[in-house]
């Protein structure tokens, strides 16, 4: 398997890093999204929950895409103990290191603006950050997820035949793209409505700093588990395929705009009626802390659970459905652009998929202080969120660049 074919995949998972990095930028100028961020900024608009909305649906899944894309492979090529041990150094050894040092530089700035506006920051550190008060993994929940996804996909490749009737499955999806649209689309529709109305679209599932995003993780797995069957089919080395998928970007492109209108525009539109409902997630919560069990389950659902779900579930799968749809095609644009217009060498885009892995690390420190510093400074909301995202961006990828790659235990770790 020669690298050089796949330059296009390396190139789209640092544009991913970069988006992701981007779009952080804007997180405190949503008006209703950027609640669930970091930090707030008193100036925010709806315009920036759009963008929001648009990135927050491709990011993840092309990321877990691609991560399954190389499981097999590379535990085929190393061995378990040395995939574990090389999986470790990358994601566990940072996963580690980055919540005392890391994560805290993210938390207190709003600590700071909603708590306590006169403590330290290593006063903060230790006594309320490291003594479990407010002691998460932010952002390293990608790191914990990835990994989590590759052990089950190594406990799933052993057993028999179980990747083998997966990838021709996959391949079946991809040579009746009719069929696989359709079975994509109801997988899709299927996975976010039951785990939206299961846990609600913004909150996190999990414990201590182990968690994972209630709405979306599945759906992640779904995009983790076709990377991992693209590449057991062969289908990563179908020239032919790849081709016919680039030649038809404009029409993937098409639909994703199409897509985005409908998805972005019902979410907003209906935001505050019913599109983001927690009624039935918070009456069947509550059914259950009441001593409710699941034998009176259909006594429940007949005496008020089915007519509650009728009330309120159709408003909530019709956004989920809608974000399914983008997805897919966000994904398919994507694919189709990178290789078509970036399958040779850029000196430029291997830098960026070089530092792709640090300037996900470094990028977020840097962002929330900026837009901490940037509160109560009078300038455009856009002025600010250019300000941040060259800032913030663009000194995660000189850091990396020029510093952290150049450290050889570092390099060994997010080279």
């Amino acid at each position: 398997m020669q690298e050089q074919r796949y330059i296009f995949i390396d190139y789209l998972r640092g544009f991913i890093f970069a988006l992701m990095a981007i779009d952080h930028s804007l997180h405190a100028y949503a008006q209703n999204w950027g609640q669930f961020w970091f930090i707030q900024d008193h100036d925010r608009s709806e315009i920036w929950d759009a963008f929001y909305l648009f990135d927050q649906s491709i990011i993840m899944p092309i990321l877990f895409f691609i991560t399954g894309l190389w499981v097999l492979p590379s535990l085929k090529k190393h061995g378990f103990q040395a995939y574990f041990r090389r999986r470790f150094i990358k994601l566990g050894i940072p996963f580690i290191l980055c919540i005392p040092f890391i994560v805290p530089l993210l938390t207190y700035p709003r600590y700071t603006l909603t708590v306590d506006h006169d403590i330290g920051y290593f006063d903060y550190w230790f006594n309320i950050f490291l003594s479990g008060k407010k002691l998460q993994a932010g952002p390293l929940w990608v790191m914990y997820g990835m990994f989590l996804y590759s052990m089950i996909l190594v406990g799933l490749n052993a057993l028999p035949s179980f990747m083998n009737k997966w990838g021709n499955f996959v391949r079946l999806l991809v040579n009746r793209p009719q069929i696989g649209f359709i079975c994509l689309l109801l997988l899709s529709a299927l996975i976010l409505g039951m785990s939206d109305l299961t846990w609600g679209a913004p909150w996190w599932i999990g414990w201590g700093v182990f968690y994972l995003q209630g709405a979306r993780f599945l759906l992640y797995f779904l995009y983790f588990m076709l990377g991992a069957g693209f590449s057991q089919s062969g289908l990563l080395e179908d020239r032919f395929l790849w081709k016919r998928v680039s030649d038809r970007f404009p029409w993937w492109a098409g639909m994703m705009g199409l897509s985005a209108l409908a998805y972005v525009g019902y979410s907003l539109i209906f935001m505050y009626e019913g599109a983001y409902s927690d009624v039935i997630r918070h009456t069947f919560h509550e059914f259950f802390a009441l001593g409710g069990t699941w034998s009176e389950i259909p006594e429940f659902l007949n005496q008020q659970g089915w007519q509650l779900i009728g009330n309120h579930a159709p408003r909530i799968l019709i956004r989920t459905t809608l974000h399914g749809i983008l997805c897919f095609f966000q994904v398919l644009t994507l694919l189709a652009v990178f290789y078509r217009y970036f399958n040779k060498e850029y000196p430029l885009w291997s830098s960026l998929a070089r530092s792709c892995y640090g300037i996900f690390l470094t990028h977020e420190a840097m962002v929330i202080w900026l837009q901490y510093l940037l509160i109560g400074v009078e300038l455009p909301q856009i002025l600010k969120i250019a300000i941040i995202a060259c800032l913030g961006f663009g000194g995660s990828w000189l850091l990396t660049e020029k510093w952290l790659l150049r450290v050889p235990s570092l390099k060994k770790v997010i080279g």
